[in-house]
């Protein structure tokens, strides 16, 4: 039988002396002794500024005794907290290069860890928890490995949750779609956001038009909901599949994402997997944003700057390359398949301003620039192992 150790937030410090000592030596982290004077939660006000505080990470453990259990409970949210912090400050196209870090050299740098809540029994573990990494201490490390990373963030959006059932429009539904984005760690996300509740005038016209790309029933939208940032987060149950559409303006612009989960028995969990990519999502446009990719004009003419024609100046005597914007479907098997596309995609030389459009469970709708004609993008493509092909007017890309 599970019995609930506590309420609300509580801090844990799980690093003592000795381990302060250890970390400051072996990273030369001059100040870190510091941290014994955390205390707070990870709500405060500092704290909500963080990429590196990772909140609400759920566990589940089960071990030969309670101690163990709780212990290894602890571990596994600081492994997996780190995860998600890696995700935020490291670049997308370093993602699938990253070492495979020793849970030794993750526990060096938890400088504490909250307790939202947490029940027991003699063999179990399940808890609720926050965890906070010191800046300083992961920065040291990722540069000792030679792993850029990125502390800047998006301008905070505004979320709307709401499921579309026939004529009706739900904040929650039977699958608790707000609950699923509530759930999600957004104060400390590289994009912030902040859920809202629909209005009870709003009609299910009005979403199924803004989702549509009718900019009219977005500025509505906008208008009701406060101008800026929105971005509408529709779920809709269809023929066994959880569909999510995302509609609005974030940081980089404007948004339109659509993703696609089967339902099987449990729609609760279909909704949270489905909240996060969407959030994942929102986030990857900043990340690939971030990334800084080449404007048409430092393309063309790479490291030189453009020719100005003034007096003195001579003429160019090439013609430049037109600069176009291209738009394909990208087949693939499955989401590590396509994350390795993703990231191969962004290393691709002359390829700028890649966008994900919307992403569905085996292909994605992107666009980019390419400067030069279709058949310099395909040798570009197939050197980097990729077949672009043209079926009935679209652009497909797939691995060879």
């Amino acid at each position: 039988m599970l019995k609930a150790l506590g309420s609300g937030i509580a801090v844990e410090f799980h690093m003592r002396f000795g381990r302060l000592e250890s970390l400051a030596r072996r990273l030369s982290l001059l100040g870190l002794l510091g941290l014994t004077a955390l205390g707070g939660t990870l709500g405060g006000a500092n704290a909500a500024e963080s990429l590196f505080d990772v909140a609400k990470v759920a566990v589940d453990i089960k071990a030969k005794n309670a101690v163990a259990a709780r212990a290894n409970g602890m571990l596994q949210a600081e492994m997996r907290g780190f995860k998600v912090m890696l995700e935020r400050v490291v670049p997308l196209n370093m993602q699938q290069q990253l070492p495979d870090f020793t849970k030794e050299e993750v526990e060096l740098l938890v400088s504490g860890i909250a307790v939202r809540k947490e029940q027991a029994s003699t063999t179990r573990y399940i808890a609720l928890l926050d965890v906070r990494f010191d800046p300083y201490a992961v920065k040291q490390l990722l540069t000792s490995y030679g792993i850029p990373f990125s502390e800047n963030r998006a301008p905070a959006v505004s979320i709307l949750p709401l499921m579309l059932s026939g004529e009706g429009v739900f904040a929650q539904g039977p699958e608790q779609w707000h609950q699923a984005w509530e759930d999600l760690d957004l104060s400390h996300s590289v994009t912030p956001g902040t859920i809202l509740r629909p209005q009870a005038d709003l009609d299910a016209a009005t979403v199924r038009a803004a989702i549509s790309g009718d900019g009219d029933a977005l500025a509505v939208l906008q208008g009701a909901y406060g101008y800026g940032g929105l971005v509408v987060a529709v779920g809709q149950v269809k023929d066994g599949q959880f569909v999510t559409t995302l509609a609005g303006e974030d940081g980089v612009g404007m948004i339109t994402f659509k993703h696609s989960n089967p339902v099987g028995g449990d729609t609760k969990k279909v909704a949270r997997v489905a909240a996060a990519a969407s959030l994942a999502a929102i986030e990857s446009r900043w990340k690939l944003e971030e990334a800084g990719a080449a404007t048409p004009t430092e393309a063309a003419y790479g490291e030189n700057p453009p020719p100005t024609r003034g007096p003195g100046t001579a003429q160019p005597t090439a013609t430049r390359d037109v600069v176009r914007r291209a738009v394909a479907l990208v087949e693939f098997s499955g989401l590590r398949d396509w994350q390795q596309i993703r990231s191969k995609l962004t290393q691709i030389a002359g390829i700028q301003g890649l966008e994900i459009d919307s992403l569905q469970a085996r292909r994605a709708a992107i666009s980019f620039e390419f400067a030069g004609p279709l058949d310099r993008l395909q040798a570009a493509l197939g050197q980097s192992g990729f077949v672009l092909e043209d079926r009935d007017g679209t652009l497909v890309l797939r691995s060879q």
